[in-house]
């Protein structure tokens, strides 16, 4: 072998290294290799968490068609809006850590909504608020046990989404009042 092959072996060999460096550096973060490192109560998380918002989107879109109140509709929007967010970035992980989820509420949430439909007026906006604050009670502990994964991509999810969730309580807890006051104004002193 001459001076120009093996100079131009060595260089093929070292074009070789590096593309299988890049391949087993890339290949580490492809769906296939991340889901390993992932652990049963982030899965859970996952699986909960889909679960939680789905069911506030759902009983969301119902109180859009059913209130008339301006109160009940605002929050009601903002929850689609917020929690179908929230909803796209837990898919997203699901499917990169290879964990089954399912973005249908579940049964508990369909026989609430069939009982929210037979409610009208300030009735089912009370009935409604009702489940959107046991809801967001629920969401927020989730996520505040999420916020201490070990996993970054779920804890720095968790953390970001607590704020929101902590809207949503807040608006739900000051709804009732607001919702008394539309329909009953409040009589001026005498």
């Amino acid at each position: 072998m001459d001076l120009t092959q093996i100079t131009l072996l060595s260089g093929i060999l070292a074009l070789v290294v590096v593309v299988i460096y890049y391949q087993l550096k890339t290949g580490a973060n492809h769906p296939a290799h991340i889901h390993n490192n992932i652990s049963k109560e982030d899965r859970r998380f996952l699986r909960q968490a889909v679960t939680v918002s789905a069911t506030e989107v759902a009983l969301s879109q119902l109180a859009l068609k059913t209130s008339s109140a301006a109160s009940v509709q605002y929050m009601a929007k903002r929850i689609i809006d917020d929690q179908t967010q929230v909803n796209r970035k837990l898919a997203s992980l699901a499917w990169r850590y290879r964990v089954n989820v399912s973005a249908e509420p579940g049964q508990k949430t369909q026989q609430q909504a069939q009982q929210l439909c037979t409610l009208r007026g300030d009735a089912f906006d009370q009935a409604y608020d009702e489940v959107i604050v046991q809801d967001n009670r629920k969401a927020i502990d989730l996520f505040t046990a999420a916020a201490t994964s070990a996993n970054a991509e779920i804890r720095h999810l968790a953390e970001a989404t607590l704020p929101t969730l902590d809207l949503h309580l807040k608006m739900a807890e000051e709804l009732e009042p607001r919702v008394a006051d539309a329909v009953e104004p409040s009589l001026p002193p005498m």
